[in-house]
């Protein structure tokens, strides 16, 4: 069991009610940092599913009453309840998902920086003056909320990943009704509560927590709107085809198999040490830089610099303020990661330099589902360690000395979320952001810190946007008016 200070529970809150049961099954959720169970977590299925898009139906025309500006003031006061309910989110997000406690410190304020965000959009949803003729008709745009917006969210990183939704789909007027992962059921919980303590009206915000039947349920749901899916790409084609018959829209935030890029000019120390902290959740994100291409001129100052870096991270108590990375979420994703990594090396697809298996750690740590970061070289860029996404704290270097070739590599996936260059000539930075096929691309940085800024990526890292104004519109449709 954890040992986080706050109760873990699992809840659901369906319109002015907050529920302990379910319809469906019980989830023993395990704490991933010894095995050991953390409690049961009743699974909602079509029943609630059904019951919370109803509740959201209801609210729609309580929350469009209030409008804009008490819209904005209520979404201010979930900030700064969630900003005061830190301690409690640091110790629950820790305690379900094996995180260290101290990388959620930041975490929890970049979330309050999201809801920020939309604070000061809520009251700016406006239109466009489209046309004006002599004869005295207009025309202009409104620009209007679905209505209700199924939102459905992965389990890596909880309360940020219902920071970048919720308030962008409440500032533009939806409902909501939020399908959380199974696996991280009770920091959405703490959350919302949260937006009742913030006076959003019952029924704005609803909780569902389930598994496939719940996700699908609220898919083929003819009141909801849309959906906006944060997960893997199996799922979204499969949400897509279900969506089918109702065109139903949807945004995609998927997966990714992102690349470091070191030019002969990096600077060699910032862009380990970038890379080596994105192990803090054990390579468990969507833009984890997985691949890094690095110029034979630097190759071994590199390759060293890692190797010291990877040997200085800390596995083992996420509680412990010395730990530096945690365990995967579930047995099935460390047993997931060390097949992959038995699988590349059996095969040769590279040559392990430094980690591969999982740590021996004393009790009671010893049952957790920890994997040694590992770093391959001389990979095979068509092998599926050069290709598909690992999820997990695995490394793959390539030697590159031709940037045209090498680009084409970095491209050659059938992922495009996140790049990241490094290098100290402007003209070389700019002309690999022109070149790389991806919906972000970080230069001598690795860090999504703007929530300001759109965020989403291209082919099968997904459709659509969060963040800033498009991510706002995401959850806006324009309406043309005409006056004659």
């Amino acid at each position: 069991m954890s040992t986080a200070t706050t109760p873990l529970v699992s809840e659901m809150i369906i319109g002015d009610e907050i529920l302990t049961g379910a319809s469906g099954p019980s989830l023993t959720h395990h704490y991933a940092a010894t095995g050991e169970p953390n409690g049961e977590v009743p699974l909602g299925g079509t029943p609630e599913v059904q019951a919370a898009v109803a509740a959201a139906k209801a609210a729609l025309p309580v929350w469009e009453k209030l409008g804009p500006v008490e819209r904005r003031n209520r979404l201010a006061r979930l900030a700064d309840i969630v900003e005061s309910w830190t301690d409690r989110f640091e110790a629950i997000a820790s305690a379900e998902t094996g995180m260290p406690r101290q990388g959620f410190a930041w975490r929890v304020k970049l979330s309050c920086e999201w809801i920020r965000t939309y604070v000061g959009y809520a009251d700016k949803v406006g239109g466009d003056l489209t046309a004006s003729a002599d004869d005295g008709s207009l025309e202009y745009t409104r620009l209007e909320p679905y209505g209700v917006v199924g939102i459905i969210i992965t389990w890596n990183s909880p309360l940020l990943s219902l920071c970048m939704k919720i308030p962008a789909a409440l500032a533009a007027g939806n409902t909501i009704v939020v399908k959380p992962s199974e696996l991280t059921p009770y920091t959405p919980a703490l959350f919302g509560r949260a937006c009742l303590e913030a006076g959003i009206p019952p029924g704005v915000v609803n909780i569902v927590v389930g598994g496939a039947e719940a996700g699908e349920a609220l898919t083929v749901h003819p009141d909801v709107e849309k959906i906006s899916f944060t997960g893997g790409l199996t799922t979204a084609a499969a949400m897509m085809r279900s969506g089918a018959p109702l065109v139903k829209p949807f945004c995609f935030e998927l997966g990714g198999k992102s690349a470091y890029i070191i030019f002969p000019d990096a600077d060699i120390d910032l862009a380990v040490s970038l890379a080596s902290k994105e192990m803090s959740n054990a390579g468990q994100s969507c833009k984890f830089g997985s691949r890094i291409f690095v110029h034979d001129a630097v190759y071994a100052e590199y390759q060293a610099t890692l190797h010291a870096a990877i040997g200085k991270v800390v596995v083992g108590d996420p509680e412990d303020t010395g730990t530096t990375m945690g365990p995967l979420i579930t047995a099935g994703a460390q047993e997931r990661v060390l097949g992959f990594v038995e699988g590349a090396r059996d095969r040769g697809d590279g040559k392990i330099l430094i980690g591969g298996g999982a740590p021996t750690l004393a009790a009671p740590f010893a049952g957790g589902y920890f994997v040694n970061p590992t770093v391959f070289e001389d990979v095979d860029p068509a092998s599926p360690l050069g290709q598909e996404e690992i999820f997990g704290p695995v490394f793959g270097m390539f030697r590159f000395t031709d940037e045209e070739a090498m680009t084409e590599l970095v491209n050659s996936t059938k992922f495009g979320l996140s790049n990241y260059v490094h290098t100290r000539d402007l003209r070389t930075a700019t002309r690999m952001v022109h070149r790389l096929k991806s919906g972000t691309v970080y230069v001598n940085d690795a860090n999504r810190r703007n929530p300001g800024a759109p965020f989403g990526g291209f082919r099968a890292s997904g459709i659509g946007s969060e963040g800033g104004r498009r991510g706002l519109e995401e959850f806006l449709r324009a309406k043309t008016v005409g006056l004659a």
